[in-house]
């Protein structure tokens, strides 16, 4: 009896030991500034920095799900340098700490998402959702 009390409680203590984790892909990360993602995979390399170009594909949908665009393989990824102001503040701040190789979805506020122009299909009041492969950082020497 106390033999089968011992596997019971290896058993008991494998599954649960299984079933905990750290992965972080099913977390929703909210930030200071309104933006909400969550880590679709986990990446492997450098992490993203201020100052950093970064070269990444993307997909960008309206809240309502319609897809506006999406940059992907085989096309060249799209690059921007984090804190030049050459993507919206919401894929800046939803790019700085990824990974190479990291996918997260972003959902970007509008005040996250402010253009000097928008085009007709969108909207200064749209809520955005992104989903964005990091996939290559090139460390500026000299910025």
């Amino acid at each position: 009896m106390t033999t089968n009390k011992s596997y019971i409680a290896i058993l008991f203590l494998l599954v649960f030991t299984g079933c905990s984790t750290t992965n972080n892909t099913d977390k929703i990360v909210t930030t200071g500034t309104g933006l909400k993602y969550s880590i679709l995979k986990n990446g492997n390399g450098e992490i993203a920095k201020t100052g950093d170009e970064v070269a990444v594909y993307e997909s960008m949908s309206l809240s309502g799900g319609k897809l506006i665009y999406s940059i992907a393989k085989p096309a060249p990824p799209i690059k921007f340098v984090i804190g030049k102001k050459q993507a919206t503040e919401g894929v800046e701040q939803g790019v700085t700490g990824m990974e190479e190789g990291e996918i997260r979805k972003l959902i970007v506020p509008p005040s996250l998402s402010k253009r000097k122009d928008y085009p007709d299909y969108l909207s200064p009041d749209s809520t955005l959702i992104y989903e964005i492969e990091l996939v290559e950082i090139t460390k500026i020497i000299n910025q």
